[in-house]
């Protein structure tokens, strides 16, 4: 091979190399910008996608079924804490200064009082306050004597 040869074999192999580098760049570059474009896509439409995808989960059968029984559960517990804190109140009033009575009291008071928070605070949650029983109250009414977390009045 001569040398005028030899120079248009290497020119033919820089062109091939010099347009494969320009293939892959560009093919690099759609694939940026086709990547660029879905992203945005997926972010402008999030909002409507993550309220729909709410909507799906607070619909599940199994949500519905779990928040009905959650509250129908926590209701009954915070009417049987309250009632056993007039049994609380009596064995601390027949024991006077008896430190056992007057800690059983105070954590029956603790408890009750988280278990009407917790009540509440589920009530609030967007994926369970729809499925509460309606006899159930909407919150638990620390006013009301039947919930106060305070031993019955005689």
């Amino acid at each position: 091979m001569d040398r005028q040869e030899r120079r248009e074999a290497d020119q033919v192999v820089r062109y091939g190399t010099s347009r494969t580098i320009i293939v892959v760049a560009v093919g690099l570059i759609v694939a940026l910008v086709i990547g660029g474009v879905w992203w945005g896509v997926r972010v402008a439409t999030s909002d409507v996608k993550g309220a729909g995808d709410a909507q799906i989960k607070i619909n599940e059968a199994d949500n519905r079924i779990n928040a009905q029984e959650t509250f129908e559960a926590m209701y009954q517990q915070i009417k049987t804490y309250d009632k056993n804190l007039d049994q609380a109140a009596a064995d601390k009033a027949e024991h006077p200064g008896d430190p056992l009575f007057a800690t059983n009291y105070s954590g029956l008071v603790k408890t009750c009082n988280d278990a009407v928070f917790q009540y509440n605070a589920e009530a609030r949650k967007v994926s369970r306050a729809k499925w509460r029983d309606p006899e159930l109250p909407y919150e638990i009414d620390t006013t009301d004597i039947r919930f106060d977390c305070k031993e019955t009045p005689k």
